[in-house]
């Protein structure tokens, strides 16, 4: 029998232990409830920020189908690195920069009402003083209302000009491959061709006159009807210009066989301009002709100053006479006697021109005269040629002929 006192002492230490054990938890569960929370919330924030940018895409995916979207700041237009523009006259250049900043504006989903001012601000030196006196000419108002398509009207005529695009044309016709590599002539031709939409129609017209472009190495191995597209036969000579660079290495072909440089090329025309006409020998240092082999003026003595190296025309130490006084040492301007007379201002007396005269001998006379030179005709004359040829010179001849 109990008498009401609860003096067990197994119930107590047990009850002891429970409350133990709720206190413990309890400290715990208090302990971890924040950082439970703050995990909680985290994660709830996130779901719902991933919820509302799907949202944000929906709606902006709409407006865009619709047509209702409104553009982009001019701070996410410059985040594009949009191209600058200086004002070259030149159509590839202009009309490339046309096509990347059109690019821009459908990146960045730029406003149509944009497309002007935001375009403009690329424009730099005399691009930007041609739009500056444009907008004087318009007034301001008209340029802010202006249009894309509006601007690119004069832009174009101006930096765009027809007879820069038929310059182009007629480039586009006659480009040939002078050294370049492929990559380089591909490039040419087609910033060239760009512009010759007229002039070339169809696929089979573009590898035409790309294969017509090409250098002989290249053309010698290709058929351009085995091409469908010009792809195709760029290609093909891409590949043609890796086997040449092998048999360069190979040493099956010499180097200069391969893309000769432009520059060498030129150069050799300048040095063929020291070629002489006759023959295409280059001119001799000696006798100043041009002729091959050894020159036969080489060790004969000068008529002049008898030393051997050059001839009478070319000899260093010829003596100039004067066609006025007949006197050696000067010429006919510097003459004493000519000067003097100009500075008198007296009309020169010009010297009467000798009349021409001819002396027919029979052969016993000829015998005869001691003034005629007989022996070999070849001799004769070629003294008489270089009597006549060096006036200014005093040689000491025979008397050819009587006067």
């Amino acid at each position: 029998m109990s008498d009401g006192n609860d003096d067990n002492p197994v119930r107590t230490s047990t009850e002891q232990m429970e409350e133990i054990i709720a206190e413990e938890v309890g400290k715990a569960i208090e302990g971890s409830l924040s950082g439970f929370i703050d995990k909680i919330q985290s994660t709830v924030l996130s779901l719902v920020e991933e919820r509302v940018k799907r949202l944000e895409d929906s709606v902006n995916l709409m407006k865009d189908k619709t047509g209702e979207r409104k553009g982009c700041s001019y701070k996410e237009f410059m985040a594009c690195n949009p191209p600058i523009y200086n004002g070259e006259v030149d159509p590839i250049i202009c009309q490339r920069w046309l096509s990347d900043v059109e690019g821009v504006f459908e990146r960045t989903y730029c406003d149509v009402g944009d497309f002007v001012a935001y375009g403009t601000g690329q424009l730099r030196n005399q691009a930007k003083d041609w739009w500056d006196n444009k907008k004087k000419e318009m007034g301001a108002e008209a340029a802010r209302v202006m249009t894309w398509e509006e601007f690119k009207v004069p832009f174009l005529k101006h930096h765009s000009p027809k007879a820069v695009i038929n310059r182009i044309k007629e480039e586009f016709i006659q480009l040939r491959q002078k050294g370049e590599s492929i990559d380089k002539i591909t490039g040419i031709f087609m910033d060239k061709l760009r512009f010759c939409d007229e002039l070339v129609t169809t696929e089979e017209q573009k590898i035409y006159y790309y294969y017509n472009m090409l250098s002989t190495e290249y053309r010698e191995f290709m058929t351009p009807s085995k091409y469908e597209t010009l792809t195709e036969i760029i290609n093909v000579a891409r590949e043609r210009e890796i086997e040449l660079k092998k048999q360069v290495e190979r040493g099956e072909r010499r180097a200069q066989d391969v893309n000769p440089s432009p520059i060498k090329k030129a150069r050799t025309g300048e040095s063929g301009k020291k070629v002489d006409a006759k023959g295409g020998s280059p001119s001799c240092k000696v006798c100043g002709k041009g002729h091959k082999g050894e020159c036969r003026f080489k060790d004969k003595p000068c008529p002049v100053c008898g030393k051997t190296g050059h001839t009478a025309s070319l000899c260093p130490g010829k003596v100039s006479v004067c066609y006025k006084c007949y006197q050696p040492g000067h010429k006919k301007s510097e003459c004493p006697d000519f000067v003097g007379k100009r500075d008198t201002k007296e009309s020169p007396i010009e010297t009467p021109k000798a009349k021409a005269r001819s002396f027919q001998l029979t052969t016993a006379e000829a015998k005869t005269e001691p003034d005629v030179v007989s022996g070999d005709v070849g001799t004769n004359r070629k003294m008489i040629e270089l009597a006549f040829e060096e006036p200014n010179m005093i040689y000491k001849l025979p008397q050819c002929f009587k006067l």
